[in-house]
């Protein structure tokens, strides 16, 4: 069974509603259910990652970029940021990410989608992960 996790609040007009993300693993797989969602240019955007994996191993978190080209390197440096950071390394290329989720937790952040069209890629950046748990944003009009 697969949840759909997009949905949308507010009115239709540009800047005026929050886009409601909510992204879960595949069981207690490296992968996201949920691969690829739309945002509007400069929308207020809601992600709220559900953790419904049960294995200790399959902590994540998500990890938005704005640069295709960054994801090996920010998902390798992941491993020197550590557990204190969570994993989230310090990289210019990071518009926005989630804490980290253990089985069985939720967590959210809040931020403003670029106002520039194209595809953003997310990942999870808990080693090793990103490899396999990737996704793409589409920011379009």
């Amino acid at each position: 069974m697969i949840a759909v996790g997009l949905t949308a609040c507010g009115g239709g007009e540009a800047g005026s509603d929050v886009a409601q993300i909510e992204i879960r693993p595949v069981g207690d797989e490296m992968r996201f259910e949920q691969t690829e969602f739309t945002v509007k240019p400069g929308q207020q955007v809601r992600l709220v990652f559900v953790n419904t994996a049960t294995s200790p191993a399959m902590q994540h978190n998500v990890v938005i970029l704005t640069d295709p080209n960054a994801v090996d390197r920010v998902g390798t440096a992941a491993m020197e940021a550590g557990e204190a950071n969570e994993y989230v390394p310090t990289d210019e290329a990071i518009l926005a990410h989630t804490s980290l989720a253990a089985p069985g937790e939720t967590v959210e952040v809040t931020f403003t989608a670029p106002s520039e069209p194209g595809d953003y890629k997310y990942i999870c950046t808990f080693p090793g992960h990103y490899v396999m748990m990737q996704g793409t944003m589409r920011v379009a009009a």
